[in-house]
């Protein structure tokens, strides 16, 4: 059976399974009362295994899209492989205001115009 570059082929392991492991692993190093073979065994399955979340995770970042409104008001989605292509939302426009002297700053604008 292959290898893959983080180690044996995991049979179906979940992101959420390799991250409960990954865990409880970290907890039983962090005891400190294991012996050296074990501490060494699980620290490898510990490395093993944060390697294959971040694996996953990867993969999912990949495949995250944005959905972007379009003036039309459909929808379209862009692909987003980091936040520098993130497009902000639309702020909406503000309304017109509906007479003239409805603006009570409008006085105190004119002033510094």
């Amino acid at each position: 059976m292959a290898e893959s570059v983080s180690g044996p082929a995991e049979p179906a392991l979940t992101f959420e399974q390799a991250y409960a492991e990954l865990e409880q692993t970290a907890a039983a190093l962090q005891q400190g009362q294991l012996s050296l073979d074990e501490t060494l065994r699980l620290y490898e399955r510990g490395s093993f295994l944060a390697r294959y979340c971040l694996e996953k995770l990867d993969g999912v970042e990949l495949k995250v899209t944005q959905l972007l409104s379009r003036a039309n008001g459909g929808y379209a989605t862009k692909p987003v492989v980091s936040e520098k292509d993130v497009t902000p939302p639309e702020s909406p426009s503000p309304a017109p205001p509906n007479e003239p002297d409805s603006d009570p700053l409008r006085e105190q604008r004119e002033l510094f115009d």
